[in-house]
């Protein structure tokens, strides 16, 4: 560079550093020495022509959507930049609009099905939340790239499909951008947003369970230039489920509002509210009548092992906040995302505590809790590019905060037993109110980041740091006890790839983890967090288009090493706290495709083997086990075509299949769950922009356990069901 250039570069460099920035929630701009495709709204194909950085000249670059098929172009949520899929090195799958439509994603659950490295907790669906496993560790759950509130399972904060543009699943640690959190990866959602050629959209769908639920997707300008947009999101749903006389009634809205005066400036406010009038569908019952048979044979699928006139799971969150995108120069964006969330939740259960001698009744334990949670999430960042020399730079400096508050109830009693075979259900006696539990807990994260992601050749690398600086206090309120924390910790992360001439891009990536533990060891020590390292080496195969039989496809292949140390385990001193000498790992490989095969034939095809052990622990059965609900195989695959008959006329099918190895159904294993196949279908009819699909799951209707996580706590996955949508668009 030139002496003028350079000085320049410095003043834009150290006005980067002093500015507040951000992480854009999956909506990072294009960089201008990139052909880069626009995955995040829906744009006619035409040409952008920002300003070279280095000569003022104007370059090219065409803009396509990617939202219209099931391999997109671009992911950001890995880097936090835009960049396409097949050059980031970290195993990745978005899942997007058009792929949780043909699958009629009900849940996130249901969204992350055919994904590699994910579990779905044996397709058992669960109003309460996310439960699943990604490379055997539970991953966090954010929305817009800012954290939802998780203090605890049945305390999440609801995602709905409806809503969301596309999901991202990123494998493995993403501390060195994200901060705390688990690591075996995270699951970003992406919420719709107003776009300039809005395509509006009602759906009616109807199926099992007595599912009746509408849904709206409509959109516009409120000026002729389109400088303001707006977006309402709404869904309204009467439903049962699979355990009987258990609802699943839900009411969503997601109105937003789009500020662009200009191409530099992007201002969009993002509220959403629901209200979940639900019940768990959780069953805790015993493995001899669901694993074994018992000498009456098996327990009812739909068998409650709760109380109807009893449960009760009744959500309420709201959450609004905003997006902002700034072009400073043609090389330097500053971004701004926060939103502010709010939950309560009023939650009764019961769940099973033994199986009787005779193996024929449960006695059982109720429980009532309530929660009310606050979370506010602000996340800013600064993305300058620039060359020197033969390479390209992109230099990303970040700040961001959490803060969450949770005051937490809860009260439980023993109540009646219950015969499984034939069960009286009787009055559960409500517990005391906020006997048992009855605190408040406050958790802050700061944290400092900064990426650098250089091109030289064929060459990317990515080198990612983060320092956060984590305190919490937790007030019991039975005892008066307070407990401070504090835990500040850098996590890191290194990725090479190296691109090829034919489309084989293989990589390499070492990344670190780190997660606060609440709580104090007998001797009243606060926990230190859990530490988690990966080595992840992998290869991804995306070419071009070869003649007229494949394009726009994706294969990739990795093998990962995890280990996490510092978990919790029994003190065995003292059998009712927890000290921090356990450790964890999963190692394994995965594989997936998507894309579209020969003959216009879309795909999405997975495969998984990972071998997740406990290798440290104070309880000398638990060393080398497995831990429960975690497969050591998975695969997947689903297959779709579309037939068109003339110009109005478009007739679709798929098929797919899911299987799921055996896992452990209690620690030490003492015995297993079998492994599950399910068949998926799909068919769909098109007029015109008015379509009727058919979608159905598990359609041999076969019966098999879920999950079991103890000897009394197993669950009988859902049988056989079926939906027909009939949604129009314009």
């Amino acid at each position: 560079m030139s002496g003028h250039s350079r000085s320049r570069f410095c003043l834009y460099l150290f006005l980067a550093i002093e500015a507040a920035y951000c992480v854009d929630s999956g909506h990072a701009e294009v960089s201008p020495h990139k052909q880069v495709h626009d995955s995040k709204e829906e744009h006619s194909q035409g040409e952008h022509k920002p300003l070279n950085a280095e000569n003022g000249q104007q370059e090219n670059i065409l803009v396509t959507s990617g939202r219209h098929g099931l391999l997109p172009r671009t992911v950001s949520a890995a880097t936090k930049t835009s960049v396409p899929v097949d050059l980031t090195p970290q195993a990745i799958t978005v899942i997007t609009q058009a792929r949780m439509n043909m699958l009629n994603s009900r849940s996130l659950s249901e969204a992350v099905r055919y994904s590699a490295g994910v579990s779905d907790y044996g397709s058992k669906d669960d109003p309460r939340g996310y439960f699943g496993t990604i490379r055997g560790f539970s991953p966090d759950i954010y929305l817009d790239g800012t954290r939802t509130p998780d203090a605890a399972s049945s305390q999440s904060f609801s995602i709905e499909p409806w809503g969301l543009e596309e999901m991202d699943v990123l494998r493995g640690a993403s501390s060195a951008l994200y901060g705390s959190g688990q690591l075996g990866g995270i699951i970003n959602a992406v919420s719709k947003r107003p776009t300039r050629d809005q395509t509006n959209e009602l759906a009616f769908q109807t199926g099992s369970y007595g599912r009746v639920q509408g849904a709206a997707d409509v959109g516009g300008a409120f000026n002729g230039s389109k400088t303001l947009l707006w977006r309402f999101n709404g869904l309204v749903r009467k439903s049962d489920s699979y355990a009987i006389n258990i609802k699943n009634n839900e009411i969503y809205v997601a109105p937003s509002l789009r500020w662009r005066p200009d191409e530099k400036t992007d201002f969009t406010i993002l509220a959403s509210y629901e209200q979940l009038d639900a019940g768990s569908t959780a069953q805790f019952l015993p493995a001899i009548g669901t694993v074994f048979p018992s000498r009456r044979g098996y327990i009812a699928r739909n068998f409650l092992s709760s109380d109807a006139g009893f449960d009760v799971y009744s959500k309420r969150q709201a959450a609004i906040g905003y997006s902002f995108v700034r072009h400073l120069l043609p090389n330097w964006t500053i971004t701004q995302n926060m939103r502010y969330a709010h939950l309560d939740l009023d939650y009764r259960f019961v769940t099973t505590t033994a199986l009787s001698a005779n193996d024929e009744s449960i006695t059982r334990r109720a429980l009532r809790q309530s929660a009310n949670y606050n979370n506010v999430t602000l996340d800013t960042r600064s993305d300058v590019t620039f060359h020197t020399g033969p390479v390209h730079h992109d230099i990303l400096f970040g700040v961001d905060f959490r803060s969450d508050f949770i005051a937490t109830r809860r009260g439980q009693r023993n109540v009646s037993s219950l015969n499984l075979y034939n069960p009286v259900y009787t009055t559960i006696a409500w517990p005391t109110y906020a006997t048992t539990t009855n605190s408040n807990e406050t958790e802050t994260d700061t944290g400092i980041y900064a990426q650098e992601q250089a091109t030289w050749r064929h060459f990317y690398l990515t080198l990612s740091g983060r320092g956060d600086f984590t305190q919490s206090l937790t007030v019991n309120n039975l005892t008066n006890d307070k407990t401070p924390q504090r835990n500040n910790a850098f996590t890191g992360r290194v990725g090479l790839l190296y691109q090829t001439a034919f489309g084989l891009n293989p990589y390499v990536s070492y990344a670190t983890s780190f997660q606060p533990q609440v709580g104090l060891t007998y001797d009243n020590t606060p926990y230190q967090p859990t530490f988690g390292k990966q080595i992840e080496v992998g290869v991804k195969y995306k070419p071009g288009k070869i003649g007229n039989l494949v394009q726009n496809f994706m294969l990739t292949a990795d093998v990962f090493n995890l280990v996490e140390d510092n978990v919790l385990t029994t003190d065995p001193n003292h059998t009712s706290f927890e000290i921090q000498t356990g450790q964890q790992r999963t190692r394994g490989f995965e594989f997936e495709g998507i894309g579209r095969l020969p003959y216009k034939i879309d795909f999405i095809a997975s495969y998984t083997y990972q071998d997740p052990r406990i290798t440290k622990s104070t309880i000398a059965s638990e060393v080398g086990q497995r831990p429960v609900t975690i497969p050591s195989h998975m695969a997947s695959l689903f297959l779709q075509r579309d037939v068109h008959f003339g110009s109005d006329w478009v007739a679709g099918l798929g098929s797919g299949l899911r299987y799921t190895g055996n896992t452990a159904g209690s620690l030490p294993e003492t015995f297993s769950v079998p492994s599950q196949l399910v068949w998926d279908l799909e068919a769909h009819l098109d007029y015109r922009r008015t379509r009727i699909q058919f979608n159905g799951t598990n359609m041999t209707d076969r019966k098999y356990v879920a999950i079991c996580t103890r000897s009394v706590a197993c669950a009988w996955a859902p049988g056989r069901a079926a939906f027909v949508t009939l949604s129009t668009r314009w």
